[in-house]
């Protein structure tokens, strides 16, 4: 009997930590048109999300599809009644003692090319019909950098006009005397990647070297949130880059890599201007342009188009 305990200690012990580690996950949608939705995780199919809902289910409701997933990066896959995949996502990363909502929403559901998604069509096929049309069909999230290299370029040449321009300017303007510069500050800013989903908020250094011409070095780090809930929902995040500058208008160059869990990465040119209200005090106002994505191989994943605001204060 004693043994028989000792045993049934002894597997519980290393079953237990795997059930507690489980991660809730619930998908579900609110567009009645396309269901049944298919669920596939690491390429295994999993269930139908079979209903669509007004507002959020809760975990388990019949209609939604729940499930519990090991912590970590899964990938992701739901295909409408249609056959068309969903763009919205690629992947999911569940987290322990969380629970996620996934909705998938109707106009992230694209026409791709099944032979890239034979798991899920050799053994299914889609309803044969007219499929609703209620938005554009070409969305910048669908086109990838090193597929569709036509807007890639147009943004290599961008990124190395504006940065000659720029440099002919600040030469003939270094020594020209700009009671602002030359500086070093801190300050904070926020900016939003509109296709990685990406929210970060920063504490920011900008050492402006120069007169009225210049040159600036840029860094930030701080906190990125990821609104939709198939990323994680936060994460450290940093930038590095390099500007060349004219008086408060600065072209620049940023790249933040994919580190441990700040798993999004991108490389983005930033055309930005610094309003100084007062000596020691700017705001901060930038918009741009670049490529990005997940994991360490997800660079050129997604075209994306950051823009954002941020405080300065010149020490």
């Amino acid at each position: 009997m004693k043994k028989f305990l000792l045993w049934s200690i002894l597997a519980a012990s290393f079953l237990l930590p795997d059930l507690a580690s489980a991660q809730s996950i619930c998908f579900w949608t609110d567009a009645a048109d396309l269901v049944p939705v298919r669920i596939y995780i690491d390429q295994e199919y999993l269930g139908d999300v079979t209903e669509a809902f007004g507002k959020q289910p809760e975990l388990d409701t019949p209609g939604a599809l729940s499930l519990d997933l090991t912590p970590g990066r899964h990938d992701f896959t739901a295909v409408d009644k249609y056959g068309r995949v969903y763009k919205g996502a690629d992947h999911v990363r569940a987290r322990e003692n969380e629970i996620y909502y996934l909705k998938l929403k109707g106009w992230n559901f694209r026409e791709v090319n099944r032979a890239d998604y034979a798991f899920v069509f050799l053994d299914w096929l889609p309803v044969f019909g007219p499929y609703p049309y209620r938005y554009p069909r070409i969305h910048v999230e669908d086109l990838s950098p090193l597929e569709d290299q036509g807007l890639l370029i147009g943004m290599a040449a961008t990124a190395v006009g504006a940065t000659a321009a720029m440099g002919v300017v600040a030469a003939k303007n270094w020594n020209v005397s700009d009671g602002r510069f030359p500086y070093v500050a801190l300050g904070l800013g926020t900016e939003y990647f509109s296709t990685l989903r990406d929210w970060r908020n920063v504490a920011q250094m900008k050492a402006r070297f120069g007169a009225k011409g210049g040159i600036s070095l840029l860094a930030d780090a701080g906190l990125a949130v990821f609104p939709d809930s198939w990323h994680e929902n936060t994460a450290f995040t940093f930038s590095l880059g390099a500007g060349i500058d004219y008086g408060g208008l600065g072209f620049s160059i940023r790249y933040k890599p994919a580190v441990g869990r700040s798993s999004d990465t991108f490389l983005a040119a930033r055309l930005a201007y610094d309003w100084w209200v007062a000596p020691k005090f700017a705001l901060e106002f930038h918009g741009g342009f670049g490529v990005g994505g997940y994991g360490n191989q997800g660079l050129f994943d997604y075209y994306d188009f950051p823009f954002g605001f941020g405080l300065l204060f010149a020490l």
